[in-house]
C-alpha cells in the first residue's frame, strides 16, 4: 500500500504542489481584501488534488517520451507500479474534488466571485489537459500552455477570497508568465530535447535543433530565446518598483535580482551534463521565485513574501521526500557525480 501511495506521489509530482498553490496563495495577497489563514489552507489542498490529477494526465501522455529519457523508470506506469487504469481514475476523482471544493466557496465568498472562480478554473486546468493530450505536439502550444494555466490560477486566488485584482495582481501575471511558465518549459525543452524530438514533440528546442548534452554558446537561437524570456522576467519584476517607487525593493532587484539571473543564464552555456542541467533548474526554481514574490513586496511587505519562500521550500522538501523516484531533489545533487 505504501509503495501504491507513493507512487501517485511520483507520478503527481507531489514535489510542487506548494509551488502550483503559491500562485494563487499571492494572486489572494493582490487582491484588494485581506487574506485569512484558512485560505492557505484551501489553496494547498485544490493544489494537491489539480497538481497531481494533471501531472499524473501529463505522464500518463508521456509514457512513449518516458521510455527514452535517461531514467524511463520515474514514470510509475512505464515501471508497472501503476496500471493505466488506475492513474486514469485518479485523475477523474482529483477533477471532481477541484469542482467540489470550488463549489464550497459559495460558503464564504459571493456568488460572482465564486463564478469568476469557475470561469478562471476551466482554462487553468484546460490548458493543460490540452497540453497532456496533444498540445505538446503543437508548436506555441509546449512552450506556453503553463503560462496561459499559471496565468488564470493567479486570477483564481483572487476570486477566491472574494477579492478583484489590483495592479500589482497583473505584475505578479507578467512575472509568472515569463518566469515560473515559459522558462520553466525552456529548462524542460532543453533538458528532454532528444527524446521529444523522436516522438514529435514540437517545442522550441526541438525546431531549433538543439542536441542533449550539448552546451549552447551565446549565438544560439535558443539561448537567445531564454535570455529574452528571461529579460522578459526582470522587466515585470522592474514593475514592482517602478509602481511603487520603493528604494529598498529597487536595491534587493539590483543587487540580487540581476545578478541571480545572469547567473543562471551563464550556467546553461557552461554546463552541459544531465545532472548539471537538473542542478541549474532547481537553482533557477528557488532563485526566481524569491524575486518574483517580491514584486509585491510595496503591496504586503516583507513578512508575507518571507512565509511564501518558508512555504514554497518546505513544500518541496517535504514532496520530495515522499516521492521514490523524484527527478527534482535537492539532495540529489549536492554532490557532484563524475
Amino acid at each position: 500500500m505504501l509503495e501504491k501511495l507513493r507512487s501517485f506521489a511520483d507520478i503527481g509530482r507531489t514535489q510542487g504542489i506548494t509551488t502550483s498553490a503559491s500562485i494563487a496563495i499571492v494572486g489572494a495577497l493582490t487582491s484588494t481584501v485581506p487574506v485569512e489563514w484558512y485560505y492557505i489552507v484551501y489553496f494547498t489542498i485544490i493544489s494537491i488534488f489539480s497538481h497531481m490529477a494533471l501531472n499524473t494526465y501529463i505522464a500518463l501522455g508521456d509514457v512513449e517520451l518516458d521510455a527514452h529519457t535517461y531514467v524511463p523508470s520515474r514514470n510509475p506506469v512505464i515501471s508497472g507500479l501503476l496500471s493505466k487504469r488506475e492513474a486514469m481514475l485518479f485523475v477523474y476523482g482529483g477533477t471532481l474534488v477541484c469542482l467540489l471544493l470550488i463549489a464550497l466557496l459559495f460558503l464564504s465568498v459571493d456568488t460572482y466571485s465564486v463564478l469568476m472562480c469557475f470561469l478562471c478554473f476551466f482554462p487553468a486546468y484546460g490548458s493543460l489537459l490540452w497540453y497532456g493530450w496533444k498540445g505538446k505536439k503543437v508548436v506555441l502550444s509546449y512552450d506556453y500552455s503553463f503560462s496561459i494555466s499559471y496565468s488564470f490560477f493567479v486570477l483564481f486566488g483572487v476570486f477566491a477570497v472574494g477579492g478583484l485584482p489590483t495592479t500589482y495582481t497583473w505584475i505578479f501575471i507578467g512575472v509568472i508568465f515569463f518566469a515560473a511558465t515559459a522558462f520553466a518549459q525552456w529548462e524542460n525543452g532543453l533538458k528532454d530535447v532528444d527524446a521529444d524530438r523522436r516522438v514529435g514533440v514540437k517545442s522550441f528546442a526541438v525546431v531549433t535543433q538543439v542536441r542533449n548534452n550539448q552546451r549552447l554558446h551565446v549565438t544560439h537561437p535558443y539561448f537567445l530565446y531564454g535570455c529574452v524570456l528571461k529579460i522578459g522576467f526582470l522587466l515585470c519584476s522592474f514593475l514592482g518598483y517602478w509602481y511603487s517607487r520603493d528604494i529598498y525593493y529597487l536595491l534587493f532587484y539590483v543587487l540580487y535580482g540581476i545578478p541571480s539571473q545572469v547567473y543562471i543564464m551563464y550556467r546553461f552555456l557552461v554546463k552541459q551534463k544531465p545532472q548539471e542541467h537538473r542542478r541549474t533548474i532547481l537553482l533557477d526554481v528557488t532563485f526566481a521565485a524569491i524575486l518574483g514574490y517580491s514584486t509585491i513586496y510595496g503591496y504586503t511587505g516583507i513578512v508575507p513574501i518571507v512565509l511564501l519562500i518558508i512555504y514554497l521550500i518546505g513544500g518541496y522538501l517535504i514532496g520530495s521526500l515522499i516521492q521514490t523516484n523524484c527527478e527534482f531533489k535537492f539532495g540529489r545533487f549536492s554532490v557532484s557525480k563524475k
